[in-house]
């Protein structure tokens, strides 16, 4: 999911707030657990997206819902905000943005390591390693399970592919036979 040039607006004004603060990182993890609530249930959604029902109910549903329950006030005020405004439904687009800004202030890198089995502890540090030593940057990688792989990973880190799969080294391998057969 691509985030809107909106929701980086608030991402960016967020940020900017907490990073004074230094509570960045536990409003990342608010906002990530807000917007997770949000996006998995239906109602919650429904309601937000509700043209008939006013912002300033809206407003009122988000204070008395989250209003001492631990939340920060930046990530409550930013709630808030984005109620007043009819913009909930970009809250999990918030949190993306949020997470890009943050990952750039702090020179981290996310990457998906695809696998067609799972991937032991050991061989996931190992790619991590071998990645960062190319990279030479921070890196956070997910790792996924692929079923279309024969075997091998295939590693998509800022905008960089590592392809170490069996379907890469066959495709070379025909490629060097035809180019010997010829």
């Amino acid at each position: 999911m691509v985030a809107s040039e909106v929701s980086k607006r608030y991402a960016k004004a967020l940020l900017a707030v907490t990073k004074q603060k230094g509570v960045h990182s536990k409003a990342f993890a608010e906002l990530q657990t807000v917007a997770a609530a949000f996006s998995s249930d239906a109602s919650i959604k429904n309601y937000f997206e509700n043209p008939m029902i006013s912002p300033d109910q809206k407003v009122n549903a988000v204070k008395g819902a989250l209003t001492g329950k631990g939340l920060s006030e930046e990530v409550l005020n930013t709630l808030i905000l984005l109620s007043e405004k009819n913009r909930m439904g970009v809250l999990d687009q918030v949190a993306l943005a949020f997470q890009e800004l943050l990952d750039l202030e702090e020179g981290v890198t996310r990457g998906v390591v695809r696998s067609a089995q799972p991937l032991s502890a050991e061989a996931q540090k190992e790619i991590e390693q071998k990645i960062n030593k190319v990279l030479n940057k921070k890196i956070v990688l997910t790792y996924e399970q692929d079923p279309k792989l024969l075997g091998g990973v295939v590693a998509q880190v800022g905008g960089w592919t590592f392809d170490d799969s069996l379907d890469t080294h066959l495709k070379k391998l025909n490629e060097e036979l035809n180019r010997r057969a010829n």
